[in-house]
């Protein structure tokens, strides 16, 4: 399933052309980023689909940046705890580690979705996921097929949460405004383009 298929099957009509310095946003990540993924974001841009999850846009509050920091933060508070009790540490490398997991989806129930970047290629990065206490699953498929997995609800991860609406899940826009998150505002990475 192409990206503008699944745009119409989640609600848009056409594209809302959110055009992204992707030169710039890849130099400061360390990284290419899937050809899928960037076509998802000059169609969708900043939203999120129903009250169940958000996917990563860059320049916004959930960008891919910020949320990696977040993320170490929390991981390496997991190790603290847990590293010599009862539950072992992180069991994966973070990017940029080799093979590193990159975020680029969180659901509203705190469970994060993740690019595996094993090899040099990112269209054929797969996908590792975890829930709040950090059991680990793979999907082994790329960016466009997971989210059409997960906009319909035959993804099988514990991370993706059950659905109470009909699939396919809707997408709600959102204008990308900063609201208060964690640390400061953002440099604007993209922008809507204008007619």
């Amino acid at each position: 399933m192409s990206i503008p298929e699944l745009a119409r099957d989640a609600g848009l009509t056409e594209p809302r052309r959110y055009v992204v310095d992707w030169a710039r946003v890849e130099a400061e990540l360390g990284t290419r980023l899937p050809a899928d993924y960037k076509e998802y974001v000059y169609w969708f841009g900043p939203g999120r689909f129903d009250d169940y999850f958000f996917v990563s846009v860059p320049g916004v509050e959930n960008s891919n940046i910020e949320f990696m920091s977040n993320l170490r933060d929390e991981a390496e508070a997991y190790r603290y705890r847990n590293g010599s009790a009862e539950l072992p540490p992180v069991p994966v490398p973070f990017f940029p580690e080799p093979g590193g997991w990159l975020p680029f989806l969180v659901t509203t129930e705190g469970s994060t979705v993740f690019w595996v970047t094993a090899g040099d290629d990112p269209d054929r990065w797969t996908i590792g996921s975890r829930n709040g206490l950090w059991d680990l699953q793979r999907f082994d498929g790329g960016f466009a097929e997971f989210l059409r997995q997960a906009v319909w609800d035959t993804v099988e991860l514990e991370a993706i949460p059950e659905y109470d609406d009909e699939p396919p899940l809707v997408f709600h826009p959102d204008d990308g405004s900063w609201r208060g998150g964690a640390g400061g505002r953002l440099e604007a990475h993209g922008r809507f383009e204008t007619t």
